[in-house]
C-alpha cells in the first residue's frame, strides 16, 4: 500500500516526520512501513497491505453488537498505544477512520501524519495544531504541552461514539466544538439506554479536561469494565445495541466529508480561474 505525500521545500522536515516515526515501529497493532522513497516533490511511503474496514463500518456490518465487542476493539487499540507510548511516540489523531479492523477482527492503527515524539519529563507544545478538531484533547485545542493523555482522550471519544452512535463534541460551528471540548461538556445520557454503569464510568474517567486526571494506558487495562473475568465478560455480552444510530452517524460523517471535498474543489477552481493571463510574446 503506497501513500504519496506532496511537499514544498520549506515544509520538507515536517513531512519527513511521518517517515521518521514509522521507520522504527514494529508491532502487530501498528501499520508497518516497508520502504520509503523521497523525490524533490514527493515522499512515498510503502506500507504493509492492510486489508479491512474502518472501525465503525466494521460494526455496522452487523445487525447488533455488544459491549464485549466494543471492549475487544478498545483493548487492541490500547495495546497499540501502549507500544507507541513506550517508544515515546504520540499518535495525536485517534479517531474511527484511523482504526482498521481486518477480516480476522484484529485492529491496526494507521495514519501517523500528525504523530510526534515526546520526552516524559519535558512535554512540549506542538509546532502546529494537528489532528481532527472534534477528537482533539483540550490541551491540543489550547496549544498547551501534550503527552500520552491526549491519545487517551481520543480513546474516550471513540468509546462514546461506539456506545451511542453520536459524536460527543461535534457541532456545526467549530468555535462551539472548541468550547465544548475546553469545558469537557458532553451528554452522557445520549449513550444507549442499556449501556452499563461500568462503561459510563470508564468514559467519564477519560473525558476529563485535566490531562493529569486521565488514566494511563496501564490504568485503562486495569479498569473493571475491561477485565476478562467470566461474570464481567458475560454481562458485556448480554448488553447489545442495534446499528441504526451508527449508520446515521456514518451517513452524516460522509456528507460532511463530501462538503469539505466540494469546498476544496471550488477553491481550487476559483484560484486557477483568477490567475493572470500569460504574457504575450511579440
Amino acid at each position: 500500500m503506497a501513500k504519496i505525500i506532496p511537499y514544498e521545500p520549506e515544509n520538507k522536515q515536517s513531512v519527513l516526520q511521518e517517515y521518521e516515526v514509522l521507520k522504527g515501529l514494529h508491532h502487530q497493532r501498528i501499520l508497518s512501513l516497508h520502504e520509503a522513497y523521497i523525490t524533490p516533490r514527493y515522499l512515498v511511503l510503502i506500507s504493509e497491505n492492510c486489508t479491512g474496514r474502518e472501525l465503525l463500518y466494521c460494526l455496522v456490518e452487523r445487525f447488533r453488537y455488544s459491549e464485549d465487542d466494543v471492549v475487544n476493539y478498545l483493548l487492541q487499540i490500547l495495546q497499540g498505544l501502549e507500544y507507541l507510548h513506550d517508544q515515546r511516540i504520540l499518535h495525536l489523531d485517534i479517531k474511527p477512520e484511523n482504526i482498521i479492523v481486518s477480516y480476522m477482527n484484529t485492529v491496526k492503527i494507521i495514519d501517523f501524519g500528525g504523530a510526534q515524539t515526546f520526552t516524559p519529563l519535558v512535554l512540549r507544545q506542538l509546532e502546529k495544531r494537528t489532528g481532527t478538531l472534534e477528537y482533539m484533547a483540550p490541551e491540543m485545542v489550547k496549544g498547551d504541552a501534550v503527552g500520552p493523555a491526549a491519545d487517551i482522550w481520543g480513546v474516550g471519544v471513540l468509546t462514546y461514539i461506539m456506545l451511542s452512535g453520536r459524536s460527543p463534541f461535534y457541532e456545526v460551528d467549530p468555535v462551539e466544538i472548541e468550547n465544548k471540548i475546553l469545558s469537557g461538556r458532553f451528554d452522557i445520557f445520549k449513550l444507549y439506554s442499556n449501556v452499563s454503569q461500568s462503561a459510563s464510568l470508564f468514559i467519564r474517567k477519560i473525558l476529563t479536561i485535566y490531562p493529569w486526571s486521565r488514566p494511563s494506558v496501564q490504568e485503562c487495562f486495569a479498569n473493571p469494565w475491561l477485565q476478562d473475568a467470566y461474570l464481567m465478560r458475560l454481562r458485556r455480552q448480554t448488553l447489545t445495541f442495534t446499528t441504526n444510530r451508527l449508520k446515521e452517524f456514518l451517513v452524516e460523517q460522509q456528507r460532511r466529508r463530501s462538503d469539505v471535498a466540494t469546498k476544496h474543489k471550488v477553491l481550487l477552481r476559483s484560484y486557477h480561474g483568477s490567475q493572470p493571463p500569460a504574457p504575450v510574446t511579440q
